[in-house]
């Protein structure tokens, strides 16, 4: 058989529900209180926490802190607690300073950063300047016009990484723009020099060895030699004048500025002159050993016509 299901009186069951909700809950007023003075002892040692983690700007832990107090500070048992109002106008104190605390961390990081930046620019040119240094040496070749060049280049990466930062802070900014001023002056220096390498490697040494030649051609002993010896002279004076010209078209600034010869300080235009005036004293010598040769070649070609008739 089944069994008849019990039921219970109608008046028990209220009574049931009573006794459950007691169990569940602070049963009298002082419970209540005692509950709320538990809530404000744990809820007042994270407001102490958050409140020191915002003076060291650590706004997410501050942030969670307050969390946990929130829900504390949210049970009604709170109002019971003489700390209960105190804890409520901290909390709500200590909120209000999330935001303004989380910008003033975002200015600080970026602040650091851009400082940060700033160093390894100003290390950057340091190199520059280094390499810059080197060029006001006598010996001065292309490894030292490469070396201020490179070092510029570096220089220009430093300053791409730290372009975001231009804008965002004024100092650095201002730091950043007078960087690519000296950048843009040392490679107009670098580039100087190199122009005046290339003179010296060019006209100048055309003139060197055009020297050298006219030298040996005094000595030389044998006509024809001779006049070999001081064509090619000419024509290396004639060269020199001629990449002059070239060069200085480009770069007309460089006409007057020192160049180191063989240890000797001249200038662009000097050399041009002392080509020109070399090459045409030269065209006028070889012009005049031409027609001796012309004359001693006749003179032959006679002697040998006679030689043959008798």
């Amino acid at each position: 058989m089944r069994a008849t299901p019990s039921v219970l009186p109608s008046w028990l069951a209220p009574l049931l529900l009573g006794v459950a909700l007691a169990a569940c809950g602070p049963k009298n007023l002082k419970d209540r209180t005692r509950h709320g003075e538990k809530l404000s002892d744990e809820a007042s040692p994270l407001l102490d926490g958050a409140e020191r983690d915002l003076s060291k700007l650590d706004v997410d832990h501050a942030e969670a802190q307050l969390d946990q107090a929130q829900k504390l500070l949210s049970n009604p048992d709170i109002e019971l607690s003489p700390e209960g109002e105190m804890l409520h106008s901290r909390y709500s104190e200590l909120k209000a300073r999330i935001g303004p605390t989380r910008q003033e961390k975002a200015r600080r990081d970026l602040e650091a950063a851009a400082d940060k930046q700033r160093d390894n620019l100003m290390q950057a040119m340091d190199e520059v300047s280094t390499a810059l240094d080197a060029l006001d040496r006598k010996d001065v070749g292309p490894p030292q016009v490469q070396a201020v060049l490179k070092a510029v280049e570096h220089t220009r990466e430093r300053l791409n990484e730290g372009k975001k930062f231009e804008a965002q802070n004024e100092d650095y900014g201002a730091s950043a723009r007078r960087t690519e001023q000296r950048l843009e002056q040392a490679t107009a220096k670098a580039r100087s020099v190199q122009q005046a390498l290339d003179f010296v490697s060019g006209p100048a040494t055309a003139r060197q060895e055009g020297e050298a030649l006219m030298k040996k051609a005094k000595t030389e002993k044998d006509p024809d030699k001779q006049l070999s010896l001081y064509t090619d002279a000419r024509d290396h004076f004639q060269r020199c004048g001629e990449s002059a010209k070239q060069l200085l078209a480009k770069t007309p600034e460089l006409e007057k500025s020192p160049i180191q010869v063989e240890g000797q300080t001249t200038t662009p235009k000097a050399v041009v002159s002392s080509c020109g005036s070399k090459a045409d004293s030269l065209q006028k010598l070889v012009a005049k050993l031409e027609q001796a040769k012309a004359a001693r070649e006749k003179k032959k070609s006679a002697s040998a016509s006679k030689s043959k008739k008798g």
